[in-house]
């Protein structure tokens, strides 16, 4: 009885060592996994993140800095990382503090502010450069500034006409006494416009026409330019299009006017001779008259843009009783010659055939008489 006793007693303990060494191996494997999860860290570079200043904006004027840096964020928690990430979503700012910093130009760090706590950061750019001025404000009058290309192109500047004519400029008071000039910088224009309407930002130049910095956002004009522009004259060339009677062998045009006068850059006249002038001519069996709408590219413009064409058609040569005959008729100069010239020879031989015809009558009538 005692050994059934003791057998059963040392049944129990080894289920119980097995049961403990199952436990802490399972306990292990799950530790283990725990810690291979949280040591992977991600990364990401954010660029062009706004650099924040903190200084007093009603009495200083501040300029000549990067306005954007690139941070590198780091952390285990991707979903985290994501939103920091995120333009739209993240906490964290770059901050720039000049609230001690004396006038003049000086270098300042800049530091993350507002980061999560499971997010780690690390700017690539530690410091910038600003200059620190006493921040005025001063009233200019506004000159449009007209791109050199327009010389180029052979535009002429008629009028130019500017609202509100004058602005208020404000930016650091030594930068203040750098200016010479406020002026409304036009940007390059099509072609053929003869007119421009353009709203712009001014810009503050110094003496050697070096844009200043000026507060952000700058005001803004209206600038309004008349110009004209260089014209040439060049030759309408038609041609017949589409699908004539099967009857009908070609076509003459005689338009009102065959030279027009086109007005555009210099770059896009120099390479315009002639404009071709094409003509739908089908079904048309008689003389028409119609009102034809020149082609245009659109970087030039055409002076008149239409012209009234009379579309004459050609019929082909028919044979009736031995006798070659036209229909229809040719309004060109040259086959109105050619075809003229043809009815005159015609003409002039039925005349002579005629007179030979009557001198030989009246001689027989003689000799009857006789």
């Amino acid at each position: 009885m005692k050994k059934a006793y003791q057998s059963n007693w040392f049944s129990g303990l080894l289920a119980l060592l097995f049961a403990l060494l199952l436990f802490f191996n399972a306990n292990s494997e799950g530790n283990s996994g725990n810690t291979v999860n949280t040591s992977q860290v991600y990364d990401e570079m954010v660029y062009n993140v706004p650099v924040q200043l903190k200084y007093d904006e009603d009495q200083y004027f501040v300029s000549g800095y990067e306005d954007t840096v690139a941070v590198h964020l780091s952390s285990a928690n991707r979903i985290q990382l994501n939103l920091e990430t995120n333009e739209d979503t993240r906490n964290f700012q770059v901050v720039a503090d000049l609230t001690n910093t004396s006038l003049g130009t000086t270098e300042v760090p800049l530091r993350v502010t507002g980061l999560s706590s499971a997010v780690t950061a690390e700017l690539e750019t530690k410091t910038i450069t600003v200059t620190i001025e006493k921040k005025v404000t001063k009233k200019f009058e506004v000159e449009a500034k007209i791109p050199e290309s327009f010389d180029a192109e052979g535009y002429k500047v008629d009028t130019v006409s500017i609202s509100p004519k004058t602005v208020e400029i404000t930016t650091g008071e030594e930068t203040m006494a750098e200016i010479v000039q406020v002026a409304a910088p036009l940007t390059n224009v099509t072609q053929s416009t003869d007119t421009i309407n353009q709203t712009v930002n001014v810009q503050a130049l110094d003496s050697k026409g070096q844009v200043l910095s000026i507060e952000n956002p700058a005001p803004q004009v209206k600038v309004t330019v008349k110009l004209s522009l260089p014209k040439k004259e060049v030759a309408l060339r038609f041609t017949a299009t589409g699908t004539p009677p099967s009857d009908v062998s070609s076509y003459s045009f005689d338009a009102a006017t065959t030279v027009v006068e086109i007005s555009g850059s210099n770059s896009v006249l120099e390479t315009i001779d002639t404009l071709e002038v094409p003509i739908d001519v089908s079904g048309i069996r008689t003389s028409v008259k119609q009102t034809i709408t020149i082609p245009n590219s659109g970087e030039y413009s055409i002076d008149p843009a239409q012209v009234e064409v009379t579309i004459n058609p050609i019929y082909s040569r028919s044979t009736s009783s031995g006798l070659n005959t036209w229909t229809g008729s040719d309004s060109s100069s040259s086959t109105s010659e050619k075809s003229n010239g043809s009815k005159t020879t015609d003409t002039s031989t039925d005349s002579k055939s005629s007179g030979e015809t009557s001198e030989t009558s009246q001689e027989q009538t003689e000799q009857s008489t006789n």
